[in-house]
């Protein structure tokens, strides 16, 4: 697991629970005066040579259901009423909440209102990017805007433009025969001291807080997500964009292009669909409830468990596995019901806590694959070889199988059966316990953290806290992942 990987995974998290806070929030209004228009020429961006690929991108497939969910969930509204929904809120409440009779009686309402009910009201996407010359700032994307979106962009252009920038040609390589392309355009639009970057190109529209993720994002869409009944949201994730780790595990588990994790959004609860997505080596997966001693050692406050029914060469070896990988493999092929527990943390200098534990029976092949410089704490429990970063987190593991600490096999029971379904590959979140642990060490970090005081954090953690337990698998069957979720 990377640096960048992790801080993608943990940078998702908290990005929905702040897109969250800040399309329901709700504070009191001032007048503002509208911004002065520019009269400069735009403000040259730079080309890079190689250009960012998107890694994560989250489809909103049904804007109105999650706007009307957002506004509706008695969560929101009481973080709303509390620290933490006012400090997640508190940056962008100016923007939001500026009344079109501030910007020269352009509109009725509020800016929120423009931005959820007209330039969102169409199918979106959040759009997270890697590479050499990604800003780290995700872009905001409709790829096929309306009339009244359009119309919405056209008024926000109007009301609140404060300068712009331009880039000659999208990144990448520059064409040397074909004639130049029209340069593309960003607007800087400036409300309530906050500015936000928006631009339009081949139909689409796309913003963010950062002029060039819009230039990176107006070029380098990623593939459309195939509509699916029931499905309201969608994560999708680029296995050859989030570096060798992932590359590696999508070849074991034989995973196309962009595996998605699918979610439905019924009142003001989301519920998980399950995993989707086309298995491009459909024989590297089998089907089947994990093991319970596979779910004994897990531990209870695991953030993120990733389990996986592999099918391996039987005996596994590293030739074997070469083989298996290239498919030239002729001998037989086994089961290998595998997890991996990942606790992500706040705090760049804590140490990575994730723990792999594999069934003892390829002992051996094990030493020989994590034979490198990274020192792994070893040990053995419920008949697995566990593997780990730290060796807290395996001495947690064989606490777990022993009895001496709770496991996911003592959670609620939604849980434990949501767990011991069939699966060939499962994802399961604990939401609550993850977003609390990154806001303590995020706080914690900050030697020079004075306000809000530790008694408000906490109560912030507490209210976390009580976000769901999201699973979601995907049993292989006909070359394609078959969904199903639970929640707590």
């Amino acid at each position: 697991m990377t640096k960048r990987t992790r801080i993608l995974a943990a940078g998702l998290g908290a990005a929905a629970l702040a897109a969250a806070a800040v399309a329901a929030v709700a504070v009191a209004r001032r007048n503002r005066a509208a911004p002065a228009k520019d009269a400069h020429s735009p403000i040259a961006l730079a080309v890079g040579e190689i250009p960012p690929e998107p890694s994560i991108w989250v489809d909103v497939h049904a804007p109105a259901e999650l706007w009307r969910s957002l506004r509706s969930n008695p969560w929101i509204r009481r973080a709303l009423a509390e620290p933490l929904g006012q400090g997640l809120g508190a940056e962008w409440a100016g923007f939001l909440s500026t009344r079109g009779g501030d910007l020269a009686g352009a509109f009725e309402g509020v800016v929120l209102d423009v931005i959820a009910d007209r330039l969102l009201a169409d199918p979106f996407r959040v759009v997270f990017f890697t590479g050499e010359t990604a800003t780290g700032t995700p872009a905001l994307v409709v790829s096929h805007p309306s009339a009244p979106a359009r119309g919405a962009y056209d008024l926000l252009e109007g009301v609140a433009r404060n300068g712009s920038y331009e880039a000659a040609r999208c990144p990448g390589p520059a064409a040397k025969e074909a004639p130049p392309a029209a340069p593309i355009a960003v607007s800087r639009w400036l409300i309530a001291e906050q500015a936000l970057f928006a631009g339009q190109r081949d139909g689409r529209i796309a913003l963010a807080r950062n002029p060039a993720a819009v230039v990176q994002a107006l070029c380098a869409a990623p593939p459309d997500v195939p509509a699916a009944q029931g499905i309201d949201l969608s994560v999708s994730f680029s296995r050859d964009a989030l570096g060798r780790e992932a590359q590696l595990a999508a070849a074991l588990l034989g995973l196309g292009p962009a595996p998605r994790l699918a979610f439905a959004i019924e009142g003001d609860r989301l519920e998980p669909r399950g995993l989707l997505g086309e298995l491009s080596e459909p024989g590297r997966l089998a089907a089947g409830p994990p093991p319970p001693a596979l779910l004994k050692l897990v531990p209870a406050d695991a953030g993120v468990i990733f389990v996986a029914n592999l099918l391996l060469p039987e005996p596994l070896t590293r030739e074997a596995l070469v083989q298996h990988l290239q498919e030239r493999y002729a001998g037989k092929l086994a089961a290998r019901p595998v997890a991996l527990v990942w606790n992500p943390r706040g705090d760049a200098k804590l140490p990575t806590e994730v723990a792999l534990a594999w069934p003892e029976q390829d002992a051996a092949a094990l030493r020989d694959a994590f034979s490198g410089p990274n020192r792994l704490e070893r040990r053995r429990a419920c008949g697995h070889e566990v593997l780990a970063s730290t060796g807290a987190l395996a001495t947690a593991v064989q606490q777990a199988c022993g009895g001496k600490a709770p496991s996911v096999l003592d959670a609620a029971p939604a849980i434990v059966q949501g767990l011991r379904q069939d699966a060939s590959i499962g994802v399961s979140v604990n939401l609550g316990l993850v977003l609390s642990r990154l806001l303590g060490d995020a706080y914690a970090a900050d030697a020079a953290a004075a306000s809000p005081p530790a008694r408000e954090i906490d109560s912030a953690r507490r209210l976390l806290e009580e976000l769901p337990f999201l699973g979601l698998r995907g049993v292989a069957k006909d070359g394609a992942l078959v969904p199903g979720g639970f929640r707590s």
